[in-house]
């Protein structure tokens, strides 16, 4: 309450005149102005009191937000922690998958040699055939039978 209000709380109890040193006191002003600051201490109590009530009301719809916001960290929260885990388990099969690669990459490479080796050979054995070609018919004209062992192995059976 400030200074005005309270000269007003006096005036009001004595009667619009200001209590001065040469007044004469009188018996019924000190319970008046008793009563006065009783009152007045009553209204300030009410008006702090409705002025807690609000607070509290916009305190409790902040501890409300708070608590809805604590809720969403916390799932955030636990969304990230199986996102970490996902992604630490697709990192560890990635590793894997890795190495399995280089491994099949490794095998891919000693096939393609080994495919390049057959396709040579196959080309040096059909030359080495053709060459053969002009004996089988010569041996087949004979009568002769043969067996064609290697390019250039010939097994002849004759009888006689």
């Amino acid at each position: 309450m400030g200074k005005a209000d309270k000269q007003q709380a006096k005036l009001s109890f004595s009667g619009g005149e200001k209590r001065g040193a040469t007044s004469d006191p009188r018996p019924g002003d000190a319970d008046a102005e008793e009563g006065s600051s009783e009152m007045s201490v009553r209204a300030m109590f009410m008006e702090l009191k409705t002025s807690l009530a609000g607070i509290d009301a916009k305190l409790d719809h902040v501890t409300e937000r708070l608590d809805h916001i604590r809720a969403r960290v916390d799932d955030h929260d636990a969304r990230f922690e199986t996102l970490e885990t996902r992604t630490s388990e697709i990192e560890d099969a990635r590793s894997g998958d890795r190495e399995q690669i280089a491994q099949i990459e490794r095998l891919l490479e000693v096939i393609r040699n080994k495919n390049e080796d057959l396709e040579a050979r196959s080309r040096r054995v059909q030359a080495q055939r053709r060459a053969f070609l002009p004996i089988k018919r010569l041996l087949s004209q004979a009568g002769i039978g043969f067996a064609l062992l290697y390019p250039d192995k010939l097994r002849v059976r004759h009888e006689g």
